[in-house]
């Protein structure tokens, strides 16, 4: 029991390292800035993730409050809207955080010039509570469920906002998902591993 312990805690260290060279790997490209250039919401499929891009003349045709999001230690809710361009192809975009008390407009709420940010890639479904069709609020921002709940097809990625997010509305950090201390759990794993294999060894005097 003891040596099956020792390697949970192994396998642990090993998958926050991995971990933590993933998120460097993204935090990488999410700091470095590609050509932003003004394209269609069609073309979107030809690009990739973290690519800088900006949109000219898109509609909000509809929104939603992203639950549990906090912004310098205040809890709030991220905007996402539902934009569309004057060719009829439709993305979704996080525009960054509000506070619990913001009120989302029913009507269209705005054509905007242009907007500018990075492409990121949906979530993906887990354990916890489901989306509601019509509610205004989303646990997550999920691809599957966005299409079936507005019948709209959208592109590979959606736009998270870098700039001009909007009055009221506070662009989000998109780095902040990337600096979790993974780096030093796998050295407490590691540690713990090491110190519970020597208590082993001395114990069956292998040492």
């Amino acid at each position: 029991m003891g040596f099956i312990t020792v390697v949970l805690f192994i396998g642990l260290g090993y998958w926050q390292l991995t971990s933590h060279y993933e998120d460097k790997s993204n935090l990488e490209k999410l700091t470095k800035t590609t050509f932003t250039e003004s394209i269609s919401l069609k073309d979107i499929e030809q690009l990739n993730e973290f690519d800088d891009v900006s949109i000219d003349n898109v509609t909000v045709e509809r929104s939603w409050l992203l639950r549990s999001r906090v912004h310098n230690g205040q809890s709030g809710y991220n905007k996402i809207d539902l934009i569309k361009d004057n060719q009829s192809n439709y993305m979704i975009v996080n525009s960054g955080w509000v506070p619990l008390d913001f009120e989302i407009v029913k009507e269209t709420i705005f054509t905007a010039s242009k907007i500018t940010g990075k492409l990121s890639s949906y979530d993906t479904q887990t354990f916890g509570q489901d989306d509601i069709v019509n509610s205004e609020y989303l646990f997550r921002i999920d691809k599957v469920f966005l299409e079936e709940s507005t019948g709209k097809n959208l592109p590979k990625y959606y736009l998270t906002l870098t700039e001009n997010c909007g009055i009221n509305i506070e662009c989000v950090d998109i780095t902040e998902p990337y600096n979790a201390p993974h780096l030093s759990y796998a050295f407490q794993w590691l540690f713990f591993a090491f110190c519970l294999a020597i208590v082993i060894l001395r114990k069956n005097k292998l040492i």
